[in-house]
């Protein structure tokens, strides 16, 4: 998908969920709750869900159809664009969807099998909603390998939650700037408020567990101790390849690292709760090995 309508399709997308998300009570990730009363009524979780896609159809039909030519539906061949940065945002934005839906699910009272499906049709209805409307503009198109992304992000989760009863393996985010905006400001950004979501160079994708998800120790501090790997690319300047006045080599790089898993630190504040939450979403600088696609091995002692 091109960086432009990549990066309305995700403000509008944010900007859905989050309307979904404020409108639940503080408690929404308080695992206590859950089993305790149902917080979140059923017909009010169902009709924020309906708000939240209303307003993501129809910020999609603005940005998409008011900005861009529309035409008619076709796809389109893009599994090598930006060394598949662009498909690990789909990967990833699918999984965080589904764990945010199947939340509020538990919250209404759904059992838990029945709120994985339905978080599992949510993330599902959305995000290929997206891809419909970017089959129909012109410099888009419909995108198997974001379908399939999408589909391996949701099935995380999904498989996870349905057979280990908890996510043991996170899908986290970080962004360390990668001072290559510069050279296309159009497309890796102008400033630092756009920087973390258009510019790939500086993005890493990571999938992390910790001692306390296997019970390998009974000490209550040493569980949230984890190791995650990653993947990233660098020297991306265009979507397919760079411009002639830019020499060094497009990679991919491999990460191994240390990492925090939130959620297994020890507390009973239903507010640190959705902190911890919420902070599971990302990966923080902490050390971890880099093995490119170049043949170099690096170590980074705070690079997230």
């Amino acid at each position: 998908m091109p960086p432009i309508v990549l990066k309305k399709t995700l403000t509008t997308l944010r900007s859905s969920l989050i309307t979904f998300f404020l409108l639940l009570s503080i408690p929404i990730f308080s695992q206590d709750s859950l089993h305790k009363k149902n917080i979140l009524p059923k017909t009010i979780n169902l009709s924020l869900t309906s708000i939240a896609y209303f307003e993501f159809t129809s910020q999609m039909t603005q940005h998409f159809f008011k900005e861009y030519p529309y035409g008619k539906f076709h796809l389109k061949q893009d599994w090598k664009t930006w060394r598949g940065m662009d498909k690990f945002y789909h990967n990833y934005g699918s999984y965080q969807m589904s764990a945010l839906f199947y939340q509020a699910n538990r919250l209404s009272g759904f059992d838990s099998i029945k709120a994985l499906n339905l978080a599992f049709l949510e993330s599902t209805l959305f995000s290929t909603t997206k891809e419909f409307a970017d089959g129909h503009i012109d410099i888009g198109g419909w995108s198997w390998y974001d379908i399939l992304m999408n589909f391996t992000g949701n099935s995380l989760f999904y498989s996870q939650q349905r057979f280990l009863g908890k996510q043991k393996i996170q899908y986290k985010y970080s962004y360390f700037s990668s001072d290559l905006q510069k050279y296309n400001p159009t497309v890796l950004g102008t400033s630092y408020k756009n920087y973390w979501l258009k510019d790939y160079n500086g993005e890493t994708f990571w999938l992390s567990t910790s001692l306390g998800d296997w019970n390998l120790t009974e000490n209550k501090w040493l569980k949230p101790i984890g190791i995650c790997v990653g993947y990233g690319a660098n020297n991306l300047i265009k979507e397919w390849d760079n411009p002639s006045s830019y020499s060094p080599p497009r990679y991919s790089q491999y990460y191994l690292g240390l990492d925090i898993n939130w959620q297994q630190i020890p507390t009973n504040n239903k507010v640190l709760k959705t902190v911890f939450f919420l902070l599971n979403r990302f990966r923080f600088p902490l050390p971890s090995i880099e093995f490119n696609s170049l043949g170099k091995l690096q170590f980074h002692g705070y690079k997230s």
